[in-house]
């Protein structure tokens, strides 16, 4: 029996082209709520940019990959990266006018934008952060990285400079930076512990590589119609597109709606 259902955001929930959670969606939510399941995200955006869920209340938030949780409103647990890793970000981001968002448990800021992260940015519909130079910020506690390298420059310049830190994709045109041994299924474990409930008593939706680990950890894992190859190709079921409701068709597919 299904307790716990843990969705991704963008490409999951939430449709790219419309912005939102469709209606047909947000029915079967509240119909699993009135049923007692447990209902979570777990994304890689921060809580302060969580602004595309349609006032629906879920229990809880993994956030930022798994490195800041929040259970019924309350911070629960947090692992802001280790201090020399965002150090050597920092230099390596401001040297080279790379684009880069920081993010700190209250706040997100970007060293520089470009015509092309501003397009980005409108299509994943996240708010402008405030820019600012990241040195600013660099003796405080940061909790993820957002830094805009393909995956060439990733390997060659971005991972040497981490010692414990990691990194994971959803996009073609920027990776996150996380502390090492962080990620969504690590936040699931830390939530489904404090109500008691088993691994193969969740289900999690997700499309993007840095949902590999939750669909794998999830007693049912499902990749929607819209992922990748090789994020399917880690789901127990590969579901209907987000613009085709596929979170729905899944949840009948296993009898949970």
């Amino acid at each position: 029996m299904i307790k716990a259902i843990f969705f991704d955001i963008d490409g999951t929930l939430v449709s790219f082209r419309t912005h939102e959670i469709s209606k047909t969606v947000l029915d079967a939510l509240y119909s699993l709520k009135e049923k007692g399941v447990r209902l979570f995200i777990a994304s890689g955006r921060h809580l302060l940019i969580m602004d595309n869920l349609s006032g629906f209340p879920f229990d809880g938030y993994v956030c930022m990959n798994g490195s800041l949780i929040y259970d019924r409103g309350e911070v629960v647990y947090s692992h802001p990266l280790d201090r020399d890793d965002a150090s050597a970000v920092i230099a390596l981001a401001e040297s080279r006018q790379i684009p880069c968002v920081l993010f700190a448990e209250k706040e997100m800021v970007m060293n520089c934008q470009t015509e092309r992260t501003s397009q980005l940015f409108k299509m994943i519909r996240l708010p402008s952060p405030k820019l600012s130079s990241l040195f600013h910020y660099e003796s405080g506690p940061v909790c993820q990285f957002t830094i805009f390298v393909d995956r060439d420059m990733e390997q060659s310049s971005l991972l040497p400079l981490l010692k414990h830190s990691a990194t994971t994709r959803w996009h073609p045109e920027f990776t996150d930076i996380v502390p090492e041994n962080i990620s969504k299924a690590e936040g699931i474990a830390r939530i489904i512990a404090r109500y008691g409930i088993r691994q193969d008593e969740v289900m999690a939706f997700g499309d993007g590589g840095n949902d590999i680990e939750m669909l794998e950890y999830a007693g049912i894992g499902v990749a929607m119609g819209n992922a990748a190859p090789d994020v399917q190709e880690h789901a127990d079921y590969v579901a209907a597109s987000v613009d085709e409701d596929g979170i729905v068709q899944a949840l009948k597919h296993f009898g949970v709606l």
